[in-house]
């Protein structure tokens, strides 16, 4: 069987890339519990030594955006040190022991000022300290000299993961408990079944394919379309779902927000030949 070192394999989505490959792959976790750090590179430099393998998936990441917001500009905070600094020691080693890295980004790295898709064409514009983590962490693997893949993910959501609520989880308890917030009409997101995540990976691993590739999702919408979506799905009245502004919200928001983040997967379609649900299908799938 072959092995796949992966950073966050315990994670919301890495932990079901590990539940759909048990039979094919054995993963290397790397996290605190087996003795990495990763913002420490001897750390990883032990384990990968004890556990050879041709490919990396680096899912780990500082991902509360909120408290990232309240350590903007601070290199030496928890959320640069784990996006960026960790991911330079990551990509470092994988360099140094011949390693593909396919390393997990995001759609956060853009501003959702744009009024198409972006693709991976489109250069990272963040605007908020979690993004440029994010976008600064993609600089430092694309000028690592390493063999790499980037993978950005968006919105993912699956069947069950107790540990982490996704999207659909927060919106069902919301709907369950009558205390949905109202959600934004005047924006856009692009939500992604995390199965067809695991097999962008699966194929990445297999292809080792360099450069940028969206992994994401068929559907991009409104959260308010999103949460009616999900409300139908689950047996609820659509109707329960109230009408939010993004608009409003930023004039006292304190930190900014990306406003239309429609993310095109054409690339990852024609080039990897794989496959992403719609919204409609993934939730078929999951409810």
């Amino acid at each position: 069987m072959l092995t796949v070192l992966a950073t966050g394999a315990t994670g919301l989505v890495g932990s079901r890339f590990v539940e759909m490959y048990a039979d094919e792959y054995q993963v290397a976790n790397m996290d605190l519990t087996t003795g990495v750090d990763i913002t420490n590179k001897e750390s990883i430099e032990k384990f990968v030594k004890e556990n050879s393998a041709d490919t990396m998936i680096h899912l780990a990441a500082f991902t509360d955006t909120n408290r990232a917001h309240a350590e903007s500009g601070d290199k030496s905070g928890l959320c640069y040190q784990v996006n960026v600094e960790g991911t330079r020691n990551i990509a470092e080693v994988c360099k140094a022991h011949g390693i593909h890295l396919i390393h997990v980004s995001t759609d956060f790295v853009f501003d959702g000022k744009k009024d198409s898709p972006y693709t991976e064409d489109d250069a990272p514009t963040p605007i908020e300290w979690y993004g440029e983590t994010k976008a600064i962490a993609e600089e430092v693997v694309e000028e690592s000299g390493a063999s790499y893949t980037i993978a950005r993910i968006s919105y993912p959501y699956r069947k069950e993961f107790e540990a982490k609520p996704d999207m659909i989880r927060k919106i069902r308890a919301g709907l369950e408990s009558g205390q949905l917030t109202p959600q934004f009409t005047d924006s856009i997101i692009t939500p992604t079944f995390i199965d067809d995540i695991a097999r962008g990976f699966a194929k990445l691993i297999e292809t080792k394919s360099p450069g940028i590739f969206h992994l994401v999702g068929s559907t991009s919408l409104s959260p308010y379309e999103f949460a009616r979506k999900v409300a139908t799905a689950y047996g609820f009245d659509p109707s329960i779902v109230k009408e939010g502004s993004l608009t409003e919200y930023l004039k006292s928001a304190t930190r900014p927000f990306a406003r239309s983040v429609a993310v095109s997967n054409a690339k990852a379609t024609q080039e990897l030949g794989l496959n992403f649900l719609t919204l409609e299908q993934g939730l078929a799938a999951i409810s």
